[in-house]
């Protein structure tokens, strides 16, 4: 029987089986040499319908500075999501999928003329701002925009994005509502965001006061607005999180702005995609040392600081990778993770402690929670590849986007061998590097 050729863009569809089997697969076949993600698209697609199934009267504009994978923002097109952008790259992106412009907010509020001149020609018409400059700008460049005024709210965030964006909405807002319009701007409505990873869940309760008032002001100015845009900052290690803070927007929707021709949007990121990648990172060395006169074992791992793994929330954990071999039980210990770079920095978990069990070479450990922030954040240093991505979809999901304008058919992978590794990240040889192995002296 001909079996589909398994590339590290395609996606297997699973039947009867989960994405910890391939991972297991993939580790204990053995021919998986590197550190791999593995991305569950039924994970996103659960994620973004429990957010409907919460907040039925918001329109998801997915942010996709959070995690863009190509096939993520498949997913995220195919479910009906818009797309919250924050520069021509991630416009460009989106565009060449077949997603309309009307479907992006460029919603970030400082802007050079440069980008402002290409969301324009690119057919975008909604953006935000927050100073006078900028919609001295905005009259320059992209005249015919319509505008959110992003104020500043507060929440118990880990990212407090207020300290970057966001005009006042005591002492700023109202004069620069009436700047737009002594410029013929038209502003549409109001934008706010609370925080990435915020666990207040009345911030978003402030933002929605604030922005009624703000629509108030425009009316009985004559002119009025119709949409409020609630950003993002959803907690993202349960889905649950948002089930609290849902309640609350949904009754504060209710009451302020029960005119359902008021059109409401979320730009959620974080929420959607973290819980739908893990990350199995092989060992390359062990070794045990002494710091500060306690024993600790130093694991060298194939993905680090400068990798994917520069940052580590609250919610994250490591452990170790059980293989069928396994049959005992360590006690855990106080344990280094070190990237595979040179640097000395290169520390993975540094402020927190880390206990496995003692580890070997031949082990890998598990990251759970990686879709967010990880591949955007990495870099390259040292010329070190990202790890790729094993990227999986039940049978019954499949059944159901199959038919999508967004996925090309060629993209899955039916009745899979899950086993299958992806291909090396190592450059080939190049021919200047062939040399006789007799010559061993360095040459300069």
């Amino acid at each position: 029987m001909y079996k589909q050729s398994i590339s590290a863009s395609s996606v297997l569809i699973l039947d009867n089986k989960t994405p910890v089997d391939v991972a297991k697969a993939m580790i204990e076949n053995g021919n998986q040499k590197e550190p791999f993600y593995l991305f569950s698209l039924d994970e996103t697609y659960r994620r973004i319908q429990h957010f409907k199934k919460m907040m039925p009267r918001v329109q998801i504009f997915y942010a996709m500075k959070a995690n863009d994978n190509e096939k993520m923002l498949k997913l995220a097109a195919t479910a009906g999501l818009g797309f919250d952008c924050a520069s021509p790259g991630e416009i460009s992106k989106i565009l060449k999928l077949n997603v309309s412009p009307l479907s992006i907010i460029f919603a970030i509020p400082t802007k050079t003329p440069e980008w402002m001149n290409f969301a324009r020609e690119s057919g975008v018409k909604h953006t935000t701002f927050d100073t006078s400059y900028e919609l001295k700008k905005i009259k320059q460049y992209w005249p015919d925009a319509s505008l959110l005024i992003r104020i500043k709210v507060d929440g118990e965030s880990i990212y407090k994005l207020g300290k970057k964006f966001g005009c006042d909405f005591e002492t700023e807002a109202i004069d620069l509502l009436e700047e737009a319009a002594a410029l013929d701007l038209k502003v549409v409505g109001v934008a706010f965001h609370v925080g990435s990873a915020c666990s207040s869940a009345d911030s978003h309760i402030v933002g929605l006061r604030q922005a009624r008032a703000l629509f108030d002001h425009e009316t009985k100015a004559g002119r009025g607005m119709s949409i409020v845009d609630i950003g993002g900052g959803f907690l993202s290690d349960r889905t649950d999180r948002i089930d609290l803070v849902s309640k609350l927007i949904n009754s504060t929707l209710e009451e302020l702005f029960p005119d359902p021709e008021i059109q409401v949007i979320a730009e959620p990121g974080r929420y959607l995609c973290d819980s739908s990648c893990n990350l199995y990172c092989s060992i390359n060395n062990v070794r045990k040392a002494t710091r500060e006169g306690k024993a600790v074992n130093m694991i060298y791992m194939n993905d680090g600081l400068f990798g994917t793994l520069r940052y580590n929330q609250p919610w994250h954990t490591v452990k170790r990778f059980e293989k069928e071999a396994d049959v005992t039980k360590n006690d855990l210990e106080k344990t280094i993770l070190w990237g595979p770079s040179c640097d000395s920095t290169d520390r993975v978990m540094q402020n927190v402690d880390v206990l496995l069990p003692r580890c070997t070479p031949l082990d890998w450990l598990v990251f759970s929670t990686q879709g967010a922030y990880t591949f955007g954040y990495a870099s390259y240093f040292s010329c070190i590849e990202k790890p790729l991505i094993r990227s999986v979809i039940s049978k019954e999901l499949w059944n159901n986007i199959k038919d999508s304008e967004f996925f090309n058919p060629e993209e899955f992978i039916i009745d899979p061998d899950i086993s299958s590794p992806l291909p090396s990240t190592i450059p080939p040889i190049t021919k200047s590097a062939q040399v006789s192995n007799s010559n061993n002296t360095l040459k300069v």
